[in-house]
């Protein structure tokens, strides 16, 4: 049996090991790819914690990692359009396609979503099998870096665009790497001003080189004061919530415009108190919770304001590890100071 090196969790505790396991073998319908690159995830993080939610989620062993790029190097025997040697991401959230959500064109909430490296082995490995539906071919012209992050790029091309943020403005509330990829995103789509919110100085630093025209820091600075006097006292016209921190999701809901619109993404690890009937429903707002990425709407807008360099996400990919030194990886991603962490499998292939 062939064998190749990954990165999982192989008992239900906290921590990672880099091991040799068997190569996957793929079924009629999927193709198999040689990993290049793959990015590690909050999501990725929590699972190599132990937190709460991994527990009640992960079934040990478990491959991590669903934000990855590589080549087809095997194809199944149903899979047509595909040719080997290709450059390839995928689309990591693998619906059931026949529910009544997946024939309406919301695949994205089928309920019976299984999740690369999730659910499912993932990309924290020399190899990786996916359903040949899900593939994405990067086309000639994407950086291979970019090709990396679709995932968490897509996310965040998500939040922007269902927001139509054109003329608009806008606050970002948390600067981890989709908060940054937000920014820049809102500023190419068109938003008159952004906003964001963060505590650290160097995200803060990143913000507004990805185009944030103020960082607001919520512990010293009064956020609902200044939107105001900066929006002529009207409150911004979206946000965004990146950081699933509770009394950031409070904020926004405060500073927002009656009748804006508010985009949660970020995931609050316990239940959060709000005042609805004072900053929703007199309010007025929309609240669009945001789940992954429209299949495929999100994709092709990407791939439009990608190759049409209407927006560069490089700034944001601030560290690169090899997978011998994957922890070190995962220490500078936990620590909420840095951009995207992108693991480099590709010394390892043979």
């Amino acid at each position: 049996m062939k064998k190749m090196r990954a990165i999982l969790k192989r008992a239900a505790e906290p921590g990672l090991v880099l091991e040799e396991v068997p190569r996957p073998e793929i079924t009629a319908d999927e193709v198999l790819v040689r990993v290049r690159m793959a990015g590690i995830c909050g999501t990725d993080v929590h699972i190599h914690h132990w937190n709460d939610w991994a527990q009640g989620r992960i079934k040990t062993p478990r491959i991590l990692g669903h934000e990855f790029v590589g080549e087809v190097v095997e194809i199944g025997k149903r899979v047509s359009g595909v040719t080997a040697g290709s450059l390839v991401t995928a689309e990591g959230h693998f619906s059931c396609g026949n529910c009544t959500l997946c024939r309406t064109g919301n695949a994205h909430v089928c309920p019976q979503t299984q999740i690369l490296g999730v659910d499912t082995d993932g990309a924290f490995a020399e190899y990786v099998r996916v359903p040949a539906t899900n593939l994405w071919p990067i086309p000639e012209g994407i950086p291979l870096e970019w090709a990396a992050i679709h995932d968490p790029l897509g996310n965040a091309f998500h939040v922007v665009l269902t927001a139509d943020v054109g003329g608009k403005t806008v606050l970002v509330t948390g600067c981890g790497p989709i908060g940054l990829f937000a920014i820049g995103v809102a500023r190419a789509a068109g938003a008159s001003r952004v906003f964001a919110t963060e505590v650290d100085p160097q995200r803060s630093k990143m913000a507004l080189g990805e185009g944030a025209d103020r960082v607001i820091d919520p512990r010293t600075e009064d956020v609902r004061k200044i939107i105001q006097d900066e929006t002529r006292g009207e409150g911004v016209h979206v946000v965004l919530e990146m950081s699933g921190n509770p009394e950031a999701l409070r904020q926004g809901l405060r500073v927002v415009r009656n009748g804006g619109r508010v985009q949660w993404l970020g995931l609050p690890e316990n239940s959060v108190s709000l005042d609805l009937t004072r900053d929703v429903i007199f309010k007025g707002l929309t609240i669009y919770g945001v789940t992954g990425r429209l299949m495929y709407d999100t994709w092709y807008a990407m791939r439009n304001f990608l190759l049409g360099r209407r927006y560069d996400p490089s700034g944001v990919i601030t560290n690169r590890v090899p997978m011998e030194r994957f922890e070190e990886g995962f220490t500078t991603a936990a620590a909420g100071q840095s951009g995207k962490v992108i693991i480099d499998v590709s010394g390892s292939n043979t």
